[in-house]
């Protein structure tokens, strides 16, 4: 299983005159931000001490930004309150395709990089993969209905390995680890050809905003 790089770091101010390293168009890295904190209400991002997200809504998912290689600062706030609930720093490496989650509990930042899959072009296939961003939930079990086992004990801000699929419409079961308890039915995933998936499991197991999953594409370049 792929292990998110996960930041829950305390806050240290940057030197004076911090800047990322400049670098050319060529060297560009592509990021969007997933708002997957079931405990905060709308936020705003601001990237190296500059608001780049006036307003995110819980369970949002931005589109694709253009960021240059190097060190990352990362600050969430409370849109309401300007309060600020998560800080963080990170490298981030050109070429590479990631999708910054919001985690949830005030508990960080997921970076979850978007490997790219040659297979799929090769084959004709369609690639997926599942990612644990749910607070409370316990570690799980995930089935297709007519497959069988996908993946066994994925925990909180964990990945799977990358599933291929022939192309078609798929009906996926989450359940408590070792069990047949079924938490989650996500049903009707129509996966194409040539295309890479992701499906973030996001919310409360026990409470609200109630436990979903929400299936989006990944950039191919």
């Amino acid at each position: 299983m792929q292990q998110l790089f996960y930041h829950k770091y305390p806050y240290r101010p940057l030197a004076a005159g911090f800047e990322h390293p400049q670098s050319s168009p060529a060297n560009k890295a592509f990021i969007r931000l997933f708002h997957a904190a079931p405990d905060l209400n709308e936020l705003a991002v601001h990237v190296n001490r500059n608001e780049v997200l006036k307003k995110i809504p819980y369970s949002q998912l931005t589109a694709y930004m253009e960021w240059d290689e190097g060190m990352y600062e990362i600050e969430v706030f409370k849109l309401a309150t300007k309060q600020r609930v998560l800080h963080s720093r990170m490298i981030i490496k050109r070429d590479e395709i990631y999708t910054l989650c919001i985690t949830g509990a005030h508990a960080g930042f997921a970076l979850l990089t978007e490997r790219q899959d040659p297979l799929i072009q090769h084959e004709d296939l369609s690639a997926l993969t599942f990612v644990h961003l749910s607070p409370d939930l316990p570690s799980i079990d995930l089935y297709e209905r007519d497959q069988g086992m996908l993946a066994k004990e994925l925990h909180y801000v964990n990945g799977t390995h990358i599933h291929h699929f022939s192309p078609n419409k798929y009906h996926f079961e989450l359940k408590a680890a070792g069990t047949q308890s079924i938490l989650l039915d996500i049903p009707k995933v129509h996966l194409q050809a040539n295309r890479a998936y992701l499906i973030l499991l996001h919310g409360f197991a026990n409470g609200e905003p109630e436990l979903m999953a929400k299936v989006v594409l990944s950039q191919q370049i």
